[in-house]
């Protein structure tokens, strides 16, 4: 049966026009801890409780992290998760894909949670978060496996979700901007009681990708409710509902695009779309409900728990070039202007729980302050999927002078089921001593179970470790080292029918934190990853995999925030990696080496309650490569440089802001592989949003 889809309703868009895009109201710390610092900590990211779930200052926390606010995010240009981290020093990203949030971590994929709980379990195609339902995001580095089991050896980024606020405020905005983007935003927040405060967080989009005829929808209603009976306990209850409709970002034959020079091609536009208007996209939809409990016992004890479920349904389709039966010559007639195409589409349902819960014990023991966590947590995760894949079912088409209108239906396959279970149990001491040194140990065991329809059933066992230590040689000087573990489960069998082993890796670490002011924390570190039972292609069957080797990521960072509120931000990274795959003598494909940004803003008070802000930014990536240097199909991809650009105008509670992203029209590539396709970068783009504070 052929594939219908219909556009986000015309009446949803009028509804919520009118409003629009959030400011940064702030909530407590994270986990629903109250406190009495809450604009230093969003203004300047100098707490966190990703790396230990407790509220921790970041200089007392031996492993890297970097905080980054919504304030930033909006300052930035960026419309949504990837584009929030591309000024944090280790993290890359191949480029855009809206089926997911998908960024590189020290040269390794990252995890991806939602108020401490996974979000990602593993290639899923469900709606990606929109930053104007979040407070901030964290993005912790290196394994992490004590406190959130099986995951990234490269670290995970967890982002925090807007809570209520006992003290009526909020923001409208609305907002437009390149591709006929059109974005309506409402985030109100205020008391109901003495005991219960509410939020609602409204988001309408209408929009449009870079390739023709494909849309780039959203509607988000996150409503929230705080019951506060007691100082000592809060209970908040978070929804969610999300509906995306949009299509799959576009891979293009390298041989018309970043090789069409070379090999006497014609480059095809960035705004041809290859597929088929009709196919290439479909919904999504996202049901959640959080539910977050804080309790303080007393001084010494305290216990938190964490809990969601999720429902989620995707259509989705794609027609795709056949780019690597020849890389070097796609093209299918004589005139070099017609490439095959190939058909994917995937229905899915995903539905998942999972719960956190931990008791926070505090004592003394002399000179010594600890704080002993002990938790346990349990994950869900079931998806039935059915897809339809057809090698050159897309029928044929000329990319320099596309006619659409030949996408067949796509005759989907048996339903699959696969059902993941996951429960650990950890401990971890964070010992403060003399107020001048933070020593962590932590230890965890994890069970994972994982049943398919089609596949033997598969279990996964682990114990981790991690230790750190943190030492204030001065009031503003902390250097630090760590030592972390990962593990995650390896889905599928090899050829001979064998499960796989899971993955495990170790990282080494060491720094310096610095924090000269309460608005500015630098640091810089060091760090070593090795990752053990590599998957590569088989050479006898490169259709299947074997399991051997390691991985290895080596390199420094050194990242620089100054924010005062007001006045003048300063972000400063760079990053240097090199990840190798044994037996391989060179840089992992598509990963740079070298990265750097800069992005800096300042106010200026121009009297009778107007002020405007001025802000640019400055990014850099090195070089990329994909396939053996030996190999005709080795492909060097250049380096490039991009600026960023932000202008804006307050006037009392008025503000408008313009936003630029690649401000000088830079064409580049962001990744291309041996393997025969590329994708562009992101051209110049500019979002002017009008908003409103009350």
């Amino acid at each position: 049966m052929a594939r219908k889809y219909d556009r986000l309703p015309k009446s949803a868009g009028r509804l919520l026009m009118a409003s629009a895009a959030t400011m940064a109201i702030i909530a407590s710390p994270a986990w629903g801890q109250q406190g009495g610092e809450d604009d230093e900590i969003v203004v300047t990211g100098t707490r966190a409780v990703t790396a230990t779930k407790t509220d921790t200052p970041n200089t007392e926390i031996p492993q890297s992290i970097t905080v980054i606010s919504l304030d930033q995010i909006k300052e930035q240009g960026a419309l949504n998760i990837r584009e929030a981290l591309r000024y944090t020093a280790g993290v890359t990203s191949g480029g855009d894909d809206t089926r997911g949030d998908f960024n590189y971590t020290r040269g390794f994929f990252s995890a991806t949670y939602l108020d401490g709980l996974k979000r990602n379990f593993g290639f899923v195609y469900t709606p990606r978060a929109d930053p104007n339902t979040l407070e901030r995001i964290e993005v912790l580095f290196g394994p992490s496996a004590v406190l959130y089991g099986a995951g990234s050896s490269g670290g995970l980024v967890n982002m925090q979700s807007k809570r209520p606020q006992f003290e009526f405020g909020g923001s409208a905005s609305i907002s437009y901007g390149t591709y006929d983007r059109k974005e309506a935003v409402l985030d109100v927040t205020g008391p109901l009681s003495d005991t219960v405060a509410a939020r609602i967080v409204g988001v309408v989009r209408d929009a449009n990708m870079v390739q023709r005829g494909t849309p780039d929808d959203r509607v988000v209603i996150q409503p929230s409710f705080t019951w506060q009976p007691s100082a000592a306990t809060d209970v908040t209850l978070i929804g969610l509902f999300q509906r995306d409709y949009t299509g799959p970002v576009q891979y293009a034959p390298s041989a018309a695009t970043y090789l069409a020079d070379d090999l006497g091609f014609q480059k095809v536009s960035r705004r041809t779309q290859i597929g088929e208007p009709e196919f290439n996209k479909g919904p999504k939809r996202d049901l959640q409900a959080t539910l977050i409990i804080n309790h303080e016992f007393s001084d010494m004890l305290s216990f938190h728990s964490s809990s969601r479920y999720q429902d989620a349904h995707t259509e989705y389709g794609e027609i795709y070039g056949d780019y690597f039966s020849n890389p070097l010559d796609p093209f299918n007639d004589a005139g070099n202007t017609t490439v095959a195409r190939h058909l994917f589409a995937i229905n899915a349902d995903y539905k998942v729980f999972n719960t956190a819960n931990h008791a926070v014990i505090n004592f003394d023991t002399g000179f010594i302050e600890h704080q002993v966590l002990v938790g346990a947590d349990f994950a869900r995760f079931e998806q039935i999927t059915s897809q339809a894949f057809a090698f050159f079912g897309g029928g044929t088409l000329d990319i320099y002078n596309p006619v659409y209108g030949s996408a067949p239906a796509a005759a989907f396959g048996p339903e699959a089921t696969q059902i993941q279970k996951s429960y650990g149990f950890y401990a971890q001491n964070q010992m403060r001593i003399a107020d001048r040194a933070s020593l962590v140990v932590g230890v965890r065991h994890d069970n994972v179970d994982q049943t398919d329809t089609f596949s033997a059933d598969q279990e996964a066992k682990a114990t981790t470790f991690r230790a750190g230590l943190t030492v204030d040689v001065t009031d503003t000087i902390s250097p630090y080292g760590s030592y972390s573990q990962s593990f995650e489960p390896v889905s599928g069998l090899n050829q001979f029918g064998n499960s796989y082993v899971p993955l495990k890796g170790e990282q080494y670490e060491g720094g310096i934190k610095w924090q000269p002011l309460g608005t500015t924390l630098v640091r810089v570190g060091y760090y070593y990853i090795k990752e053990k039972n590599a998957l590569r292609p088989d050479p006898s069957n490169p259709l299947t995999s074997i399991q051997t080797g390691t991985i290895k990521s080596e390199g420094f960072e050194v990242q620089a925030d100054h924010r005062v509120p007001g006045d003048i931000t300063l972000t400063a990274s760079y990053a240097n990696n090199s990840t190798l795959v044994s037996g391989e003598d060179r840089q992992r494909d598509t990963l740079p080496k070298n990265t750097a940004s800069f992005f800096a803003t300042k106010t200026i008070e121009a009297g009778d309650d107007l002020r405007f802000r001025f802000g640019a930014g400055v990014r850099y990536v090195s070089k990329r490569t994909s396939g053996d240097t030996a190999s005709p199909l080795y492909i060097e991809v250049p380096s490039y440089t991009l600026v960023d650009a932000v202008v804006s105008a307050e006037y009392q509670d008025w503000e408008l802001r313009v936003n630029a992203v690649n401000l000088l029209d830079k064409f580049y590539y962001s990744s291309c592989s041996h393997f025969g396709s590329c994708q562009f970068g992101d051209d110049q783009l500019f979002n002017a949003t009008l908003s409103y504070r009350f």
